[in-house]
């Protein structure tokens, strides 16, 4: 049996509390484009908002937008600039023990990964923020791969950093998948990870985590230090 060597995690409702921030973001970004507040529309669309948490916001946008790529690429740059005001203004914090757990990983010789359907913009607003640049190996943005979750994309992408990084080969036998979402779960699925597991301090609830893949469900991420 391989011995862990990596583990990537999902950001917003996984590593940091999002507590609303992206359903807050999507809404001002729809309101701004002409969507009522008071509105079934709006309430339709933070439904389909919640259904497709930790997918690459981009591509939610798209749907929203009736495949109007103008108007989504308009509405996602807004999403940006709210979200990453928000993150400034301290409204996202971690989840309590999480940059413990990074230290405590590393000091192990297991790598630490960040993964997320946010743009680079706003996942590097994020590390910033929470001080994490010296605490994790490697991070990879939705916008940095062909295909957003639940695609395996950037799980594959930070194993092939993460192989870079310490020049040697690693196997998906070897990797834990850590993330709060139905998507997470398929693309750590479809990735073949080790250990697929779901947290409930996020989107999703531990029936949903499990009914697609997850092996493992925990309250909050520093709870894995029972896999190793």
């Amino acid at each position: 049996m391989a011995a862990i060597e990596l583990v990537i995690f999902d950001i917003a409702g996984t590593t940091a509390q999002d507590d609303g921030l992206v359903v807050k973001a999507f809404q001002e970004a729809m309101i701004h484009e002409g969507v009522l507040r008071e509105s079934e529309q709006l309430e339709r669309m933070t439904k389909y908002v919640h259904e497709t948490m930790g997918q690459r916001k981009i591509d939610v946008f798209r749907t929203l937008c009736d495949g109007n790529q103008t108007q989504a690429e308009r509405a996602h740059s807004r999403f940006i600039l709210k979200y990453i005001e928000m993150v400034g203004e301290g409204e996202l914090v971690e989840i309590p023990g999480v940059n413990q757990l990074f230290r405590d990983l590393r000091g192990k010789g297991i790598g630490v990964a960040l993964t997320s359907g946010f743009p680079r913009r706003i996942v590097d607003s994020i590390i910033n923020a929470l001080n994490w640049r010296g605490d994790i190996d490697l991070s990879v943005a939705s916008d940095e791969v062909d295909h957003g979750r639940p695609a395996p994309d950037m799980i594959l992408r930070s194993i092939t950093h993460y192989e870079t990084l310490r020049q040697k080969r690693i196997s998906s036998d070897s990797i834990i998948v850590v993330g709060d979402t139905e998507s997470d779960m398929k693309a750590a699925y479809a990735a073949r990870a080790k250990f697929i597991v779901g947290v409930t301090s996020g989107a999703h609830t531990q029936d949903e985590l499990l009914a697609n893949g997850a092996t493992h469900v925990f309250e909050s991420a520093p709870e894995i230090v029972a896999l190793l």
